[in-house]
């Protein structure tokens, strides 16, 4: 029985070790993106769901926020910038001026601010 006892709080113990863990490593950024339809959504979350240490990407539409998790290990809020423009949007992040090939060749996109 004492040995039953042993083996059940090594178990509790070590996965609240293992999610403890986790949480420290994924982090949540919100970033607004000016793109303006369904196919800007599909081709960021796509995109970016390739980018190292992004572990999901979810662009929504209406209020043009791209939500992202990721290991800020292997990213941050710049090099995520950065990978956004490379797909060919600007953000709110981006620098006046900054140079983009944009992704999307129909309706407009509006001026980051």
């Amino acid at each position: 029985m004492k040995n039953l006892l042993l083996i059940v709080l090594f178990v509790f113990a070590g996965s609240f070790f293992t999610n403890s863990v986790k949480a420290q490593t994924s982090s949540e950024i919100k970033i607004k993106t000016f793109f303006h339809c369904v196919n800007g959504k599909a081709l960021l979350e796509k995109e970016l769901a390739k980018v190292d240490g992004v572990s999901s990407a979810v662009a929504d539409v209406e209020t043009k926020i791209v939500t992202i998790n990721y290991d800020p290990a292997k990213q941050s809020k710049e090099s995520l910038v950065a990978a956004i423009e490379k797909i060919g949007y600007k953000t709110e992040f981006t620098s006046e001026g900054t140079q983009i090939n944009k992704a999307c060749s129909h309706g407009t996109e509006p001026e980051n601010k």
